[in-house]
Order: C-alpha cells, then structure tokens, then sequence
C-alpha cells in the first residue's frame, strides 16, 4: 500500500513493541471487558512476534514499552482525554496484570522495557538514552495503537533524527476507521510505512 521511500542501508537498528500489554490485547484485559472488539490488535501478535524473533536471532535490539498510569502522573488534563475511553480508573494500573506484556512477545531478560506515563515514549522515559546507548540510527515501531501510543512515539522518534519505520502489518488500534489516516498521515510527513515483508528481508541481511 505504501512505496518506499528510502534504501535502507545497514545501520545500527532497533525493533520497538509499544504497549502489547493485557489491557490494550487480551480477552481478559480492561478494553475487552469494556465490550471493545480487539480483534485488530490481536491479529498482529504473532506477526510480532515474527519479528522479534528475527531481530533477536540477527542481534538486533528488541525494545518494549509499557504504559503504567499512577496517581501521581495523572494530571488533570491528562485524565481529561477521550473522556474516559482509555483513561478509566484501573487501565493499566500500576502492579496491576493488566499492565503485563501479553504471553508470546514477553521480554527475555536483559531486554529493556520502558515504562511510560503518557502516550509518546519518548517522553519524560529512559527511551532516548537506550536507543543512544546502543547505537541505533533506525527504529523499525510495532505495537498497538496506530492512532495514540504508535502515532505519538514514531513522530517523536523521527523529530529526534531516527530514521523511523512503522511496520504495516504490526501495529494496529481497535477503532479501525483512524488506522489507515494515521499511517498515511505519518508516511507522507514524517518517516516511512512498510510491509513486514521488506522488513523481515532487512534483518535477513543484517
């Protein structure tokens, strides 16, 4: 769907999986028990996980993100949002499972898990001195949702000079309908959209 915009030569690169956590995935999670229909975002775990196995097998760095809301970083503007669609007492509450990775893209130890507060990772978190501190230049973004956490992160990745790429086939937001608008908006403006197939060719040759 989307063309490719750039060669991608090698460099030092990174697989990012933002908030595949059981509230915002499972059938026993806060969304799906709120009635949301998750099975876009349940469809991309095992391509996922494709992915993370690849980039583990060819030494590429897996980086996973969480969300953890807790009291004292909810600000009144921040509990303000979507009126309640995302932002209910007890989504993702801290030491709760619902914050957990869901089982099949669990971390391996060692792997880093960036625990954020807001939807952008980049923000106020240890993101940007891991990415540094390993070397990477290119962040291939997967992870849920397209339209929040996805969006809000890969723009700030590319603003701070990452080369950064969203993998179609591995992100996703139940409401279906921002999906699309939101990887085209990103693709014309910002960094790049593209298949799992031309990223898995990558890490084949890395």
């Amino acid at each position: 769907m989307f063309t490719a915009k750039n060669s991608w030569k090698k460099a030092g690169s990174a697989l990012l999986v933002i908030d595949m956590q059981v509230d915002f995935v499972s059938d026993d999670g806060y969304l799906a028990r709120s009635g949301i229909d998750l099975s876009p975002v349940k469809a991309t775990v095992d391509r996922i996980g494709i992915l993370i196995g690849k980039a583990r097998k060819k030494g590429i760095p897996v980086v996973y993100t969480r969300t953890v809301h807790e009291k004292f970083t909810d600000s009144s503007v921040w509990k303000s949002r979507n009126r309640g669609k995302s932002n209910a007492p007890g989504i993702c509450a801290s030491g709760s499972y619902g914050t957990e990775i869901v089982d099949g893209l669990k971390p391996l130890p060692g792997e880093p898990v960036v625990v954020k507060h807001r939807y952008d990772a980049m923000l106020g978190t240890d993101l940007p001195v891991i990415l540094r501190t390993l070397g990477v230049e290119r962040v291939f973004v997967t992870g849920t949702q397209t339209n929040l956490c996805v969006d809000s992160t890969a723009r700030q990745l590319f603003m701070n000079d990452y080369e950064t790429v969203i993998v179609e086939e591995c992100v996703s937001t139940p409401y279906i309908d921002m999906h699309v608008p939101f990887l085209k908006n990103f693709h014309e403006n910002f960094g790049e959209v593209s298949p799992m197939s031309r990223v898995i060719e990558y890490m084949e040759k890395y």
